[in-house]
């Protein structure tokens, strides 16, 4: 299967399952409708796709961390660690990366990557007009195609 890696899946999805556990109350949520419950009924349905829907969640999850003050962080990475689970500054190294890489080749390729992008352009932190710009054509362009 193409661009799954098993490894890589088990990993994003521990720290899923944590981060869930911890930041997301899903009390009020039917079972069938809890974040890892509908993952893993799409794991049975399409591997391939549940790996990209579990991306674009790690993505959100990084994305609403952005506010964590550094010493919140260093306190979650320990646990993670201590856990056995990638930490969320490995995840938000990972998730600078990617956008990089997207600037640098100048488009979109998939959902995963639009979505990376439209959390960047939604985060409130300042970004110079030339930056909105190009992330807004980027998505545009991939909405478009």
């Amino acid at each position: 299967m193409r661009n799954f890696n098993r490894s890589e899946y088990a990993q994003l999805k521990n720290f899923f399952s944590f981060y869930v556990e911890r930041y997301m109350p899903t009390e009020s949520l039917p079972s069938e409708e809890q974040p890892l419950a509908v993952l893993e009924a799409m794991e049975n349905r399409s591997p391939r796709m549940a790996f990209q829907r579990l991306r674009q969640a790690i993505n959100d999850c990084v994305e609403r961390s952005s506010s964590f003050d550094p010493a919140e962080v260093a306190n979650l990475d320990a646990e993670l660690i201590s856990r056995g689970i990638i930490t969320l500054s490995e995840l938000r190294k990972r998730y600078s990366r990617g956008y990089a890489n997207i600037l640098k080749r100048g488009r979109i390729k998939n959902d995963t990557e639009f979505y990376l992008l439209q959390n960047v352009i939604n985060d409130p932190t300042e970004k110079s007009p030339d930056e909105l710009e190009l992330l807004a054509k980027l998505l545009s362009d991939y909405e478009g195609a």
